[in-house]
């Protein structure tokens, strides 16, 4: 087995081929994260974009694309735009991680996103999470079928009472796909850009990094029957109350960046998006839409399923990872402890 380093510039159509192939079988890899086409837009953006190759016998095993941040450190490709991380390859293959990093040149290799299945990282790993899926096999109603089975079944029915109150109230509803308007899509990185200021602070708005807007602005442009940008709308009369920034691949879509007016919020816009977007996305013969890790409370109304994601980190010496580990947890046990809450109270006490 043979590892090497290449730039994602010198992905040559072989290699892009071959990697197609690596994909093809593995339901995992079925998300727009693991298409090339995903790293090639990264590599445009940011010039520490590298690729390790696994070969064997003049064959390629593996692909893994990542940034090499510092000499130090390296992170997925994508960085935290990343909502599933690791390598496309054989089910068989199992890396030796020393020879990975030796080969990344770097010590270190943090991840946040990584799919549980992947038991070579799972075992380095410190937290387990999930990203919620809706599950649209066989069509939107019975996708609807099976979420009345499992979560709310009357969900639906409340989502569609809130688009007749919408219609009634603002004007008629008008729900584009995979639009094009420039407008459209410079409003929701603005209201997303706002929402980020409400909430965790101006100096965290990703929308403002360069690297962020370019890949953005690459994806949304891209429309490949494999890969391309899904900027949806929803609109009452001629004013946009809601939309969705993703991606998808030849069979998901994954949810990414979606934002509603909050002046329309007692119609739950959010919901009403989300519920359209899943009756085209089934259309458009997608088999799924992927919302990405967290338990926010519209991911478990819509959700029918789960794929279990993991965090942790590897590294050369393995006590680098290690003393991480223990660091976290150290902070959680602490967070949860009598006096953690104690320091929580008086920090409120003086904000």
């Amino acid at each position: 087995m043979k590892f090497s380093l290449i730039q994602t510039s010198e992905l040559d159509p072989e290699v892009l081929r071959q990697w197609m192939a690596l994909r093809h079988g593995n339901v995992m890899y079925d998300s727009p994260y693991y298409h090339p086409a995903f790293t090639t837009i990264a590599g445009n953006a940011r010039a520490d974009a590298r690729v390790l190759l696994c070969e064997e016998n003049n064959h390629l095993m593996g692909v893994w694309p990542f940034h090499a941040e510092t000499a130090f450190r390296a992170v997925s490709i994508g960085g935290f735009l990343s909502d599933y991380q690791g390598p496309v390859r054989l089910p068989s293959q199992h890396w030796k991680m020393t020879d990975v990093l030796k080969t990344m040149q770097c010590r270190h290799f943090g991840f946040n996103h990584m799919p549980s299945e992947f038991a070579d990282f799972k075992h380095h790993a410190w937290i387990e999470s999930q990203s919620h899926t809706l599950d649209l096999t066989g069509g939107y109603e019975t996708y609807v079928q099976r979420l009345s089975e499992k979560r709310d079944a009357s969900l639906m029915k409340k989502v569609a009472t809130n688009e007749r109150k919408l219609a009634k109230k603002y004007g008629e509803l008008r729900f584009e796909m995979q639009s094009s308007d420039l407008a459209d899509y410079q409003a929701l990185l603005k209201g997303k850009s706002q929402q980020f200021e409400r909430t965790v602070g101006a100096a965290h708005d990703i929308f403002r990094l360069d690297w962020v807007c370019q890949m953005l602005e690459e994806i949304r442009l891209a429309n490949e029957p494999g890969f391309a940008g899904m900027l949806s709308t929803l609109h009452a009369g001629d004013t946009l109350i809601a939309a969705h920034f993703g991606m998808r691949s030849e069979k998901v879509l994954h949810y990414w960046f979606p934002w509603y007016d909050t002046t329309y919020a007692e119609f739950s816009p959010g919901l009403v998006i989300l519920a359209q977007c899943a009756k085209h996305a089934a259309l458009l013969g997608l088999t799924s839409i992927d919302l990405g890790r967290g338990d926010q409370a519209y991911k478990l109304r819509f959700a029918t399923g789960a794929n279990a994601l993991c965090e942790g980190a590897i590294s050369s010496p393995a006590l680098l990872a290690t003393a991480q580990a223990g660091l976290y947890h150290s902070k959680q046990f602490l967070k949860q402890s009598s006096l953690g809450q104690q320091l929580r109270k008086l920090r409120q006490t003086k904000a």
